[in-house]
C-alpha cells in the first residue's frame, strides 16, 4: 500500500503562508507555470533524452527490417517498438518525478519526516499501470504510425520505383509490357509472419506468468519492468494474429443468419425512430471532442496520481466508503479461504489486479473537485488548441517559398518545439492538479480532525 493513501490522513494543516494558488481551483494556471519555470531544466533533459532514443531506435527499426531472413528480422523490429514505447514510458514518468520536489504536497511528507521516493521507487509502481492505461486507450496506434511512417520516409525511393514501373507498364505496348512489379515492403515493418507471431505470443505469454507470479511475492522495479515488458509483447505479438484472424472471418460471419437479422434490425430501427439518424450523427462528432478534452486529462491525471503515490494496491480501499464494502465483507466471511486465495491468483494471472491502483486514483482524482477537475480540463483544451496555432504561426514566420526538402528541414525544429512545450506544459498542469486536490483533501483532514 502506499504510504499515501489517504492524501494526507493524519497529517499537519497546511501551512497558511502558501500562496493562494497553490490552494485554490482558480489558479491552477498559475500554479502550472511557476511548477514549468521552476523544473524547466530537468524537464528539457527528459523530453530531449527521450526524443533522442526514440529517433534511435526509429532507424534501427528501419534498418533492421530489410534483409534476408525478412520473417524473423520483423520479430525483432517488433521487439525494438516495445523497447520504444518502454523508453516514451520512462520518460513520462521521469519528467513527472522531476517536478515532484516543488510540490506543496512533497514539503507537507517532509514535514512528517517521510523520506523522499526514488526514481526506480515510483517508476517500478507505476509501469505496470502505465501499460495497462496504454493499451486500454489505444495509444499503441499513434506509436505505430510513426515507426512505420520512418520506414517509409527512409525508403521512399521503393515507392518511386513502384509508381514508375506502374505506369510505364500501362503505357508500354502488350508485346513490350514487363512484369508487374513487386510491392515495396517499405512501412510494413510492423506486420509480422502468423506463425512467427504465434511463437512469439506463446513465449511472452509464459514468461508473463511466470514473473507475475515472481512479481507478486517479491516485488521490485526489475520484476515490473519484466513484466511491463512482456505484457507489451504479448499484446504486440498477438495482434497480428487477431487481424490474420480478423481477415480471414470477416468475409464468413458477414454471410451468417444471425449478422444479417441484426443488421436488418438494426437498419429498421433507425428507420423507425425519428432523429435517430441524426442524433448518431451528431455523437460521432461530439465523441472525439469528448475524449479529447476530458478523457484524455482524466487519464494523464490518473497516471500522476499513481507516479506521486497517492493510490492504493488494495481492491477494499476502492470500495472504501461505499455500500459495496459492506457487500464485501459479506461475501468474505461466507467464503473458504482457498476459495479467496484462488480468486486472487486467478485476479493476478489475468492481469485484473492492475486495475485497482488505477481505478483508486481515478476516484481520489474525482474527490478533488468539479471546479478543479473543470479548470484542469479547460486549461489542456486552451493548451491543445493553442500550440497548434503556435505551429501554424511559425509556418507563416517562415514562409512559402520553400523546396520541398527545406520545408522537411524545418520541420524538424518546430515539430520539437512544439511537442516540448506542449509535454513540459500539459505535465506540469497535471502535476499542479494532483498538488491542489491534495492540498485541500489535507486541508480538510486536518479540520475534521481539529473539530
Amino acid at each position: 500500500m502506499s504510504d499515501s493513501l489517504t492524501l494526507g490522513a493524519g497529517s499537519r494543516p497546511v501551512s497558511d503562508t502558501a500562496r493562494w494558488w497553490r490552494r485554490s481551483p482558480y489558479g491552477l494556471p498559475l500554479h502550472a507555470l511557476a511548477l514549468w519555470s521552476r523544473c524547466l531544466v530537468p524537464l528539457v533533459l527528459w523530453f530531449s533524452a527521450g526524443e533522442l532514443g526514440r529517433f534511435g531506435l526509429l532507424v534501427a527499426g528501419s534498418e533492421f527490417s530489410h534483409g534476408s531472413f525478412r520473417e524473423w528480422r520483423l520479430a525483432g523490429v517488433m521487439l525494438i517498438f516495445i523497447v520504444m514505447v518502454m523508453l516514451g514510458m520512462v520518460v513520462t514518468v521521469g519528467m513527472l518525478h522531476s517536478v515532484r520536489g516543488a510540490l506543496t504536497e512533497t514539503g507537507a511528507r517532509r514535514a512528517e519526516g517521510r523520506d523522499p521516493e526514488p526514481l526506480l521507487s515510483g517508476l517500478g509502481r507505476a509501469i505496470i499501470a502505465f501499460v495497462a492505461i496504454y493499451l486500454a486507450w489505444g495509444w499503441q496506434v499513434t506509436d505505430w504510425r510513426r515507426f512505420a511512417n520512418a520506414d517509409m520516409e527512409r525508403y521512399a525511393v521503393q515507392y518511386d520505383r513502384y509508381f514508375g514501373a506502374l505506369l510505364e507498364g500501362a503505357l508500354a505496348s502488350d508485346a513490350t509490357k514487363a512484369p508487374k512489379p513487386v510491392p515495396p515492403d517499405a512501412g510494413t515493418n510492423l506486420v509480422l509472419d502468423v506463425k512467427v507471431a504465434l511463437v512469439f505470443t506463446a513465449v511472452a505469454l509464459a514468461l508473463r506468468f511466470v514473473l507475475s507470479a515472481i512479481h507478486e511475492r517479491r516485488g521490485g522495479t526489475r520484476l515490473a519492468f519484466g513484466v511491463a515488458f512482456c505484457e507489451l509483447a504479448y499484446t504486440f505479438y498477438g495482434l497480428a494474429l487477431v487481424v490474420t484472424f480478423v481477415d480471414q472471418r470477416s468475409a464468413w460471419l458477414g454471410q451468417r443468419a444471425v449478422v444479417t437479422w441484426w443488421n436488418d434490425r438494426w437498419a429498421a430501427l433507425e428507420q423507425a425512430v425519428p432523429g435517430w439518424q441524426a442524433a448518431m450523427d451528431r455523437l460521432a462528432e461530439v465523441r472525439p471532442h469528448i475524449t479529447g478534452a476530458v478523457l484524455e486529462p482524466l487519464t494523464w491525471l490518473t497516471l500522476a496520481v499513481l507516479v506521486y503515490g497517492a493510490y492504493s494496491e488494495s481492491g477494499r480501499a476502492l470500495i472504501k466508503g461505499t455500500a459495496l464494502e459492506e457487500a464485501a465483507t459479506r461475501v468474505e466471511r461466507r467464503t473458504h479461504r482457498l476459495t479467496r486465495r484462488g480468486a486472487g491468483l486467478f485476479a493476478v494471472r489475468t492481469g485484473l489486479d492492475r486495475w485497482p491502483p488505477v481505478l483508486h486514483a481515478l476516484r481520489l482524482t474525482l474527490r478533488g473537485g468539479a471546479p478543479l477537475f473543470t479548470v484542469m480540463c479547460l486549461c489542456y483544451m486552451l493548451l491543445s488548441v493553442g500550440m497548434d496555432y503556435a505551429e501554424r504561426g511559425v509556418y507563416y514566420l517562415i514562409g512559402t517559398a520553400h523546396r520541398q526538402l527545406e520545408w522537411e528541414l524545418y520541420q524538424i525544429p518546430v515539430h520539437f518545439g512544439r511537442d516540448l512545450l506542449f509535454t513540459t506544459l500539459a505535465l506540469c498542469l497535471f502535476a499542479a492538479t494532483f498538488d491542489i486536490a491534495a492540498t485541500r483533501q489535507r486541508a480538510k483532514r486536518s479540520i475534521s480532525r481539529s473539530e
